[in-house]
């Protein structure tokens, strides 16, 4: 009976380890991410000056064709996909230095659109920036900061009120970027991940800054996270 009573008590702690093993494991898998979605009005008298030794100019599919993965962080597939976005009306930032793209950033006028997470609709007088890269080579520069301020003077000169942005709560350089250009959080979201289960909840201010969800096209991805190297 000993040894019978020694092999349950030895099982029920086989049983337990295996527990804190599998518990373990679920929640290795299930990953929670936080973001801010940012905005910021558009001064109307606001200009532009390009940081020294540097150019800034809306891209067209040639450009973004040619670009250099290293300084861009655009490799084959994304320069595909970035063709497509022109030819859906997004526009693309690029800074230079000289003939070089250094920098890369993303303007849909249309939506808030972060795949796999949201999208709603814009208001006419608003535009969202996304995807923002800098090469390794030339941060540190103000370049991010420099392409967000080329489109708040782009959309003075159209008309637009408000631009905005988002952020993972870790991305402390996007957070710095932006708060640097007083951009204001207006709601949080928040992705919920399991294999085979995905939820995003959205925040009652950001719903209530952008009441209408949109059924996703699934003709592409339009956003990811704004890099830490952004």
């Amino acid at each position: 009976m000993a040894h019978a009573g020694a092999t349950e008590e030895d099982d029920g702690t086989s049983f337990l380890i295996r527990a804190r093993h599998l518990l373990g494991r679920i929640r290795r898998c299930f990953t929670v991410d936080h973001f801010d979605v940012f905005a910021r009005p558009v001064d109307p008298s606001l200009g532009f000056e390009a940081p020294e030794g540097y150019a800034f100019r809306f891209g067209t599919s040639a450009d973004v064709e040619g670009c250099d993965p290293f300084h861009t962080d655009l490799d084959e597939c994304e320069r595909r996909e970035g063709v497509v976005r022109l030819d859906l009306g997004h526009r693309v930032v690029l800074g230079l230095a000289g003939d070089l793209v250094v920098f890369s950033m993303w303007v849909n006028p249309r939506n808030l659109n972060i795949p796999g997470s949201i999208k709603r609709r814009l208001g006419p007088h608003q535009s969202f920036i996304y995807k923002a890269y800098t090469s390794p080579d030339h941060r540190g520069k103000g370049i991010y900061g420099a392409g967000m301020r080329f489109v708040l003077a782009d959309m003075a000169r159209e008309g637009k009120t408000e631009l905005i942005g988002y952020a993972h709560v870790k991305k402390k350089i996007s957070r710095r970027g932006l708060a640097s250009l007083r951009f204001r959080s207006v709601g949080t979201f928040t992705d919920m991940d399991f294999p085979g289960w995905r939820r995003t909840r959205v925040s009652s201010e950001l719903a209530s800054c952008f009441p209408e969800p949109l059924e996703r096209s699934n003709v592409m991805s339009t956003a990811t996270p704004l890099r830490s190297g952004s």
